[in-house]
């Protein structure tokens, strides 16, 4: 799945804002620990000078002359714990902790350091004073867990932390509003895009876009003109081709029917004949192909209220006549259907499945047109009880030239294909199927109903239609 522009923006920013969140949080922690070190040093000295200040010699060995009392009011606290220790001058231990790491430098008599180690797999702070004796340097030091320092350093990390943790969630959704509303250009361009319809090929204005938007509408006004100019010239063509085809196949037309009426032997009107019905369906295959291309595919977004049955009854008079001929009983259960199309492509549509149905329909026969609203929808069909179409082909009878083996009739491959092309310009879609007497073909187009206000009252037709044959 791809992650939109708008996250992946989103994405690059938000990467450095977290280490500068990071980095933000690394630097207050060193200041509260500086912090707190600066404020706990100095109480962790004053217990080291006054054991210094009871220093006194007893022979030749240095001892603390303080009470143990003294001692233990100087060990006090709430919550860490406190350890002293006192060297003489040549390392003994004169009293306090045999095990407190010795300070990292030599001092020198009046200096004092502080710095941080480990007694007994615990964090201290210790604070080391040099004294001067008479047989020498002797060095006092105060120790005391971390545990008040810690929780001074936390409070001071969250105080100077958590402000910057929301100012970076602040941050982030600015950043997203603000990318949207960088990207609003492109939501309008896309907007501007989707409406229009597939024949608007007018190019987009640049006008009130930002700079990074116009080179992209420029490309896409490049891309709109080529695309201009190549269905202009298809157009010209088609044009050209519909002359160049027609006027010749009308006049052979017109001749093998003239030379029909002299008289000739059996065979030369045979072969008359035989002109005569290949002219015709060279005609209809021109015919159809021109429809065709005319019905592109790609979505309608407007067209005009159209009712289908109209659209059907039109015609009624043509296909009823060549019902007859072919003694076919084509009837008609018309009623009003509304939707938004094109009336030209529409009546194309009708034409080529009343075409197709009475081309397979065998003489003798039925079929049925019918319109009307189902289900929230505008429904054309057409019924026939022909051969029918198999299971295995019905998804292939949309494809061009495509037809079925032995199934007889005159067409060439296009009717279905063309009926399936219109209902995609129109948004609708064509249902294969059996009628309910279980033989021949249910073709129904379904469209976008249009609302009934819309709808102009049609004329009464007959629901039924039989030919005089019968």
């Amino acid at each position: 799945m791809q992650a939109s522009l708008r996250r992946h923006l989103t994405y690059w920013l938000l990467g450095p804002l977290l280490l500068l969140v990071a980095a933000g949080s690394f630097v207050s922690y060193r200041i509260a620990l500086s912090a707190a070190n600066k404020a706990y040093d100095s109480a962790l000295l004053d217990p080291a000078l006054a054991i210094a200040s009871h220093l006194k010699p007893s022979g030749n060995q240095l001892e603390l002359d303080l009470p143990s009392i003294a001692i233990e009011a100087l060990r006090i606290d709430t919550e860490d714990r406190v350890y002293y220790q006192v060297l003489g001058p040549g390392g003994e231990l004169i009293a306090g902790t045999p095990r407190l790491p010795a300070p990292p430098e030599r001092l020198h008599p009046g200096e004092h350091i502080y710095y941080d180690a480990t007694l007994e797999g615990e964090r201290v702070r210790i604070a080391a004073r040099a004294v001067k004796v008479e047989t020498g340097t002797a060095i006092v030091q105060v120790a005391e867990t971390l545990i008040k320092r810690d929780k001074l350093v936390l409070e001071l990390l969250v105080a100077s932390t958590v402000p910057q943790v929301l100012m970076a969630f602040a941050a982030v959704a600015l950043l997203w509003l603000g990318i949207g509303q960088g990207l609003r250009p492109l939501d309008r361009l896309r907007g501007e895009i989707a409406a229009r319809s597939p024949r608007d090929l007018r190019p987009f204005s640049e006008r009130d876009k930002p700079q990074e938007v116009r080179s992209l509408i420029a490309a896409l006004n490049q891309l709109l003109s080529r695309l201009n100019a190549a269905i202009a010239s298809q157009q010209r063509f088609i044009a050209n081709a519909a002359h160049q085809l027609r006027t010749p196949l009308a006049g052979l037309k017109t001749h093998a029917e003239l030379a029909r009426r002299e008289p000739s032997t059996s065979e030369l009107r045979s072969l008359l004949d035989m002109i005569a019905g290949e002219t015709q369906r060279t005609s209809h295959l021109v015919n159809q192909l021109l429809t065709l291309a005319r019905a592109e595919p790609g979505e309608t977004q407007g067209g005009q209220p159209v009712n289908l049955h109209e659209i059907v009854g039109r015609d009624v008079r043509d296909w009823v006549q060549r019902a007859v001929g072919k003694n076919i009983d084509l009837g008609f259960e018309l009623e009003d259907a509304w939707t938004l199309g094109e009336p030209l492509l529409l009546r194309e549509m009708a034409a080529n499945l009343l075409d197709n149905a009475l081309a397979y329909t065998q003489p003798g026969g039925s079929v049925t047109v019918r319109t009307g609203v189902r289900n929230g929808e505008s429904v054309l069909e057409v019924e026939d009880n022909g051969p029918g179409i198999p299971e295995s082909e019905r998804e292939k009878v949309f494809e061009r030239f495509y037809r079925i083996t032995a199934t007889g009739g005159e067409g060439c491959g296009l009717g279905l294909s063309i009926v399936s092309e219109i209902a995609g310009r129109h948004n609708a879609r064509v249902d294969l199927g059996l009628p309910a007497g279980g033989r021949g073909t249910l073709i129904r187009a379904v469209f976008p109903r249009l609302a009934a206000q819309a709808a102009q009252p049609a004329p009464p037709l007959p629901t039924r239609t039989v030919p005089t044959s019968r």
